[in-house]
């Protein structure tokens, strides 16, 4: 799985959630499980 740089993935069983501060092709894994990648919160529009 090649990680990307900025992103966000978060263990739901666990609660870590971390930001990736450098890219690349590895495993983001807690007890074996796969990471989730967080999908950007959307925010309110400054009008």
């Amino acid at each position: 799985m090649a990680v990307q740089l900025g992103k966000r993935y978060k263990d739901e069983k666990t609660g870590i959630e971390l930001l990736v501060i450098k890219p690349g092709n590895c495993n983001l894994k807690v007890d074996d499980r796969e990471m989730e990648l967080l999908q950007p919160k959307v925010l309110p529009s400054a009008d």
